[in-house]
């Protein structure tokens, strides 16, 4: 159950949504089992509907974890378009590139080992979409250097920017959060404010940050 909607509510839209691709179920249960932070129900079906309206071919995604979301979108693009993304963990890192062979789409994403903070500058090429979920306190940082890369009339998504209700609620902070707090609600107040910038923040899964560069 995520901290936002009633569970029911995301029983009922959660039974509303087909995925066809048995292999793809069958990863998404085996992350579920291991309680990896991978990508609500919900939100993959938004993304997938942001790349078919972006006719999206190009999509650049802060942090990998096992390769789940990286596949999720490589398949929506028919397995013609390009993921780059990047993990620090190099358990997570291995086991993603293990899990992309295994889906046969080493041709189509290209996974970095380490910060993304340090590699994001010697990436070169512009992107339709990006995804970024990693590292909350760092979320402004991700953006602005997504920011450079993007195309005109692209999408950059900021995933779990609710984070547990803490964002709207200063009662259910945890202390040892209060930095990671400040840090999102002063992202969040960025991306919504600033006039290059179109932003609408939904309550999916952990809350999801919708940002459309003008």
């Amino acid at each position: 159950m995520d901290n936002i909607n009633r569970e029911y509510i995301d029983e009922y839209i959660n039974s509303l949504i087909k995925e066809d691709n048995e292999k793809l179920n069958k990863f998404r249960e085996c992350c579920e089992e291991r309680n990896l932070p991978i990508i609500h129900k919900e939100v993959g079906q938004f993304i997938k509907l942001i790349i078919n309206q972006l006719n999206a071919k190009s999509i650049i995604e802060i942090g990998t974890n096992v390769g789940y979301s990286a596949i999720f979108m490589s398949k929506v693009m028919k397995d013609e378009g390009k993921v780059i993304t990047f993990e620090r963990s190099e358990k997570f890192y291995k086991e993603a590139l293990k899990n992309i062979r295994d889906f046969g789409l080493d041709n189509n994403i290209q996974v970095y080992l380490g910060d993304a903070v340090n590699i994001l500058d010697e990436i070169e090429g512009s992107f339709d979409m990006a995804f970024i979920d990693a590292a909350k306190s760092y979320y402004r940082i991700f953006f602005d250097k997504c920011l450079k890369m993007m195309k005109p009339g692209g999408i950059i998504l900021s995933d779990n920017v609710l984070y547990q209700g803490m964002i709207a609620s200063d009662e259910l902070v945890v202390r040892r959060k209060k930095t990671l707090v400040r840090n999102l609600r002063n992202y969040l107040k960025y991306i919504s404010h600033d006039e290059r910038f179109v932003t609408s923040v939904l309550p999916l899964g952990d809350g999801l940050a919708v940002t459309l560069i003008k």
